[in-house]
This record gives structure tokens, sequence and C-alpha cells, in this order.
């Protein structure tokens, strides 16, 4: 990583000599690789090198966003004397410039472990071997399925990055990322063709599902889906699948960006100390999670991250402002990014949150939509399978889920114990009361 942050320095050398009053600048370079296999044959094998610098130039109150994946030093001097020229022509922009430097102190002394040193040994044969075995192991119990095509893929990445600011921050990480996926489509009665699949995403290859699981969940989504039918309109309480539950989540917490507060469309404005959901939701934001997929000891901005609470015991915590929009609200900056979510759990599985429904609807996938950080209102296609006697019954597909999505959340009636891992959302599986669904 020292080559990466002596570039980086370099870099930001240059861009002062150009004329530059004070500068942000980040170096990164990656390698990924994505092996595909389909029905019995490879289908795609895709190979990703990247290098890129990409800076933020400030010049007589004025600033400009730019990249470039061309770093040769001739090549950077004309870079940054175009951009420097390019940034003079722009609006002034008083609120604009780089942070306080003692923003930046305070970072947290853990490793993260966010790089597998195993990822070198990856090879062809060995990502060939993966996919083959997963496809197999998917067709394998699958005899009554109506199967038209299998797909398995495999990838994983490795990526460095450095970053320098011209006031004083410099920051430098590597990290790691492995993934296994598996969908099969099947041919249902009726000529849809509606498919099945799962995934798992690490940093760590040995933190992987087993390709066993992988395989089993994508042909159970499968033929949980044949013979699906629509919803009968009402309101109902329905069971969210972890995997799904981000969907909704989203248009929670994006009210509460600097943006969406900052432009005055945001309905949780002036709401921050109060209740918005169930006090059934705590939720912290967790940057310092060991091998977590968005785990950083630091921020957008350079400043030093720490584990805060953004929802506890459904009271607003916290506002998501950076220090650009902080700066625009006449406010101290919070921190525009999150990171890991942690949740407080409940104390039952997947399977426990459905046989407590009498009559209701499991839905493990949103199918589009929209949602209004303004106004609260919500509208997102789903589908999933109805609940009969606390068990799950016959599939549903081409619901409609509505309402408003704060109120939704009031209605939280319980948590699972079963957070995502596969995702940095982290989120348990939920149930809700008194939803709105249509067909």
């Amino acid at each position: 990583m020292s080559d990466m942050m002596e570039a980086a320095h370099k870099a930001m050398t240059l861009a002062q000599a150009s004329g530059a009053d004070e500068v942000a600048l980040s170096l990164s370079r990656s390698r990924g690789v994505d092996l595909e296999w389909r029905d019995g044959a490879i289908e795609r094998v895709q190979e990703q090198t990247r290098q890129s610098l990409s800076t933020e130039i400030y010049v007589n109150g004025r600033y400009s966003a730019s990249s470039t994946s061309d770093l040769r030093p001739d090549a950077l001097r004309s870079f940054f004397s175009d951009a420097v020229e390019m940034t003079k022509l722009l609006e002034p922009d008083p609120h604009r410039s780089l942070p306080d430097p003692n923003l930046y102190e305070g970072r947290a002394d853990v490793d993260l472990q966010l790089a597998d040193s195993s990822h070198s040994n990856q090879d062809g044969a060995g990502r060939r071997a993966q996919c083959e075995e997963l496809e197999t192991l998917l067709r394998e119990g699958a005899e009554d399925l109506p199967i038209v095509s299998v797909a398995t893929t495999v990838s994983d990445s490795i990526g460095h990055s450095a970053r320098v600011h011209s006031n004083g921050f410099e920051g430098a990480r590597a990290g790691t990322s492995f993934s296994a996926s598996a969908m099969v489509t099947v041919l249902d009665e009726d000529g849809r063709r509606p498919m099945g699949w799962e995934y798992s995403y690490r940093r760590f290859q040995e933190d992987l599902d087993p390709l066993e699981w992988i395989a089993r969940r994508a042909r159970e989504k499968a033929r949980a889906q044949l013979g699906a039918t629509q919803v009968k309109t009402g309101k109902y309480t329905i069971v969210l699948e972890n995997r799904a539950v981000p969907r909704l989540l989203s248009a929670l917490l994006g009210p509460i960006s600097g943006p969406a507060l900052q432009q005055r469309r945001s309905l949780w404005e002036g709401r921050l100390g109060d209740q918005i959901t169930s006090p059934l939701l705590t939720i912290y934001d967790e940057p310092h999670l060991v091998r977590g997929l968005n785990s950083s000891l630091w921020d957008g901005d350079g400043f030093a991250t720490q584990r805060r609470p953004i929802i506890e015991a459904g009271v607003l915590k916290t506002y998501l402002i950076d220090q650009y929009y902080a700066r625009k609200m006449g406010i101290e900056p919070s921190g525009g990014d999150t990171h890991n979510l942690d949740w407080t759990l409940g104390t039952k599985s997947l399977d426990g949150l459905v046989s407590d429904v009498e009559h209701g609807v499991f839905i493990d996938r949103f199918l589009g939509g929209n949602s209004n950080s303004t106004t609260g209102e919500i509208s997102l296609g789903c589908a999933g399978r109805m609940i009969r006697n606390g068990e799950l019954a016959e599939p549903v597909s081409e619901a409609n889920l509505s309402g408003h999505f704060g109120q939704i959340w009031e209605q939280l009636i319980e948590l699972g114990n079963d957070p995502n891992p596969n995702s940095s959302s982290g989120a348990p599986s939920c149930a809700f009361s008194n939803v709105q669904l249509s067909g």
C-alpha cells in the first residue's frame, strides 16, 4: 500500500502545482473475475482490471470533481491543468471546501480484516469447479421440477486504494470480496418461467455459505413459485424475509439524508428525537464490524467513524448529513454515510415468525415500485406465499404493497433472529400487521 500512498501524494503535488487551492484525491486499482456457467458449460468469463484517480479540486471558492484512468505523469499534468482551468469557469460555491482537519482525528485502532490473503490462490480451474458443483447440487433433488435452465456464477475481486487531502488527511486500505450464486428457471403450466435464485457474498472466501445451501435455496424458491395466483385485495399481517427488508428500510431512512433535508424533501424534517417507528426497532450504524461488507475507519469526508444509533426504540436519533450539506444548513455535520447496520434482534427464526401468523402473506421479494420521501407514500410490487394457520401455503405473485412507509414501520410487531450476512443492511426477517396488499 505504501507505493499507492506515495503515488497519491505525488499526484496531489501535481494538482497543487497546476493551481488548485485545495485537493482531495483518491487513487485506486482493482482486479475482479466473474465466471458464469449455464447448463453444463461455461457461458462467460470476464476479468476486469481497473485503475483510476478521482479528485476534487477547489479554486477561488469554486469546486469540481473529475476522474481519469490514465496515470502516466504527463497525462496527469494535463489532466490537472484542464481540471483547474475548468473549475475557474464555474460559479462560486461558498459551502465547498475541505473539512476541518480536527474531524479527521480519533480514528479507531482496529484491524477490520477486509482483505483475504487466500485471494491469491484463486484460479480458473477452481472457479469452474465451483460453478459445475453448484449446478450438480441444484439438479440433485430437482427431478420433479420442469427445469428450463440452470445458471451458476462465482466471482472474486481484490482492490487497493489510497486517499489524501491537501490539509492533512490520508488513509489507505485493501479489500477482497467473494460471491457464489445459483439460478434455476422453471416452466409453469401457464407458460410463465419463474426463477429461483440464491447467493452468498462475503469478504473472506471461508465465510461464504456452503454451496449445498445456495443450491437448495435456489431450488426451493423455484418450486415455491409454481402455480402462483393473485392475492385477494385487503389488509394482512405480512412476514418480510430478511433479504427483502432493505427495500422497505431504504424508504424509511432515505428522508434522513442531507440532500433530502436541505431540499425540504423529507417527511422527517424536524423529527429528530421523535418516535417515528414501532419501539421494537433499534438500528445502529456499526462501521467497525470485523470483515464487514461496508466497514471503514473513515467516511466519505474523511471523518473518523464511530458506532452510533440511527433509530433507538423507534426514536430517530440522528440525521445523515455530510460536510457540504451541513454547511448549507448552517449546522454541524453528523456524517453522511452508513456502513454495516446492527439491529436489536428478536428471538424467533423466520419459521417462528410465520408460525405466529394465522392468516397473512409471506413476502420474499419486491418487484419494482417507488416511494415518496416527502409524503411517505409507497407502492411496491411484491411476491411470495400465503400464510394459513401458521404455515406457508400457495404462492402469490403480482401483488402490490401500498400505504405510508412510516405507518408500516409503526406496525412492526416482531423481528426475527436471522440477520442477513450477505448484505451490509444486516436486516432480520420482520413481521408487520395491517398492511395493505392488492392483487
